[in-house]
């Protein structure tokens, strides 16, 4: 909490100070230094591109120049595109939606929605959807962007409009691959979002997604504003944002999507894998969450607290010997509804669901070496619980962790002791 209430106050101080485009342009030396090191989101100097062998464009994407940008087009529709690899994928309707308003164009049948996205490629999707972005600042020009090469108009539209810059070596590296956080930040720039600036958008975070902590800290605010309005899709878990992998472009393409129709152009999109900012995992109001969780192994008992104030034992059962359940204080840092679990020494994996797996149904990791993890479970051996028997996992009866569950979140602290 102490923690949460530092990170408020400081990020407080500072939005007080952003001009108004909060998200393009900083007052502070210190935080356009960290878009630098994450992002590389300051702008190169105005200086002549050196001449540079062409590059050619990304198998499946249309070069810039064969997009009719035509307003008009934005609320036209046309025969709906043959995707060949877009059958029964999750993200066909959002793909689909793009495409047959003109506000993508896809060179050829094939999609590739599990593909990696390179910055250049990142700047062609946003100049074909976003047709209607305003110019916010002036080309500058790159050292790696001639003007033959494949997305360079691509790239100066998205620079002047706000959504990407360059480094500060005078680069724009269009080859390099894009995160999902750095994709959310680009999007949010461009749609030049306001936030709360009282609220601590890393609590809120915490509220919405189960890895909210692995958030960059650049990332924080514009991807609380991009949750508070719908925007954000997560897939396979519409919980996990997996902000320092990779983003796809059909992840990518629906969150471009989910964004126009934030602005009215498109209707909204049912699905499963928006994230609802209605719907947190926990309450944000005081008093309503798990703070705590204190583990005695030796009593084979976990407490919950909210503050100073024990709210609720359980019995547990803990790790045996040779296989202790850890000591030490830790955060929550995984939290799975219906997991799957994979046997340590034979690779087997009991599915989710399964009457048989030994996870039960619900799980609260807060403790990994970087390959074995150490957290809450249920189980389906209750004679388990009270004894020490466990590979250092902690086993719940399934009823109490489910109530366990519903209470605690990537801010409960556990604390593990004798």
């Amino acid at each position: 909490m102490i923690k949460f209430l530092a990170k408020a106050f400081s990020k407080s101080a500072l939005i007080r100070m952003w001009r108004s485009r909060p998200y393009r342009y900083f007052s502070t030396g210190l935080l356009s230094l960290l878009l630098t090191i994450s992002f590389g989101a300051i702008s190169a100097p105005d200086v002549p591109a050196k001449s540079i062998t062409q590059s050619t464009p990304a198998p499946g994407l249309a070069e810039p120049n064969t997009i009719d940008t035509n307003p008009r087009l934005a609320i036209e529709t046309t025969n709906q595109h043959q995707i060949q690899d877009l059958k029964n994928h999750w993200a066909e309707p959002f793909v689909q939606g793009l495409v047959s308003r003109r506000l993508i164009n896809i060179a050829g049948k094939n999609f590739r929605p599990n593909a990696t996205v390179t910055r250049a490629e990142l700047a062609v999707l946003l100049q074909q959807a976003f047709i209607y972005q305003p110019q916010y600042r002036n080309w500058v020009g790159f050292d790696d962007i001639p003007a033959d090469h494949w997305a360079a108009a691509a790239i100066q539209k998205a620079f002047e409009g706000g959504f990407i810059s360059g480094f500060a070596d005078r680069t724009f590296r269009p080859n390099q691959t894009v995160t999902k956080a750095q994709a959310l930040v680009a999007i949010a720039n461009g749609m030049d979002l306001v936030i709360d600036p009282e609220r601590s958008n890393q609590t809120f975070l915490a509220s919405m997604y189960v890895d909210a902590f692995d958030v960059p800290d650049y990332a924080i605010d514009p991807i609380a504003a991009l949750t508070d309005r719908g925007v954000v899709v997560n897939y396979p878990r519409v919980r996990n944002l997996n902000p320092d992998q990779n983003i796809t472009r059909a992840e990518l393409v629906a969150i471009i999507y989910q964004s126009l129709a934030y602005q009215g152009g498109l209707p909204p999109l049912d699905s499963a894998y928006v994230i609802d900012p209605r719907a947190p995992l926990f309450d944000l109001k005081d008093g309503q969450v798990i703070t705590k969780l204190e583990v005695n192994l030796s009593q084979r008992q976990v407490s919950s607290f909210q503050g100073d104030r024990k709210v609720k034992s359980y019995p547990v059962g803990v790790g045996r010997i040779g296989w202790e359940t850890p000591t030490g204080t830790y955060q929550v840092r995984q939290m799975y509804e219906r997991p799957a679990w994979k046997n340590p020494f034979t690779g087997d994996v009991i599915p989710g669901g399964d009457p048989d797996n030994p996870l039960g149904k619900y799980w609260i990791g807060f403790w990994t070496n970087g390959k074995d993890w150490s957290g809450f479970h249920g189980t389906p051996n209750r004679n388990s619980v009270g004894q020490a028997v466990s590979h250092g996992c902690i086993r719940m009866y399934n009823e109490d962790i489910a109530e366990l569950f519903s209470q605690v979140s990537p801010a409960t602290v556990v604390q593990v002791i004798h």
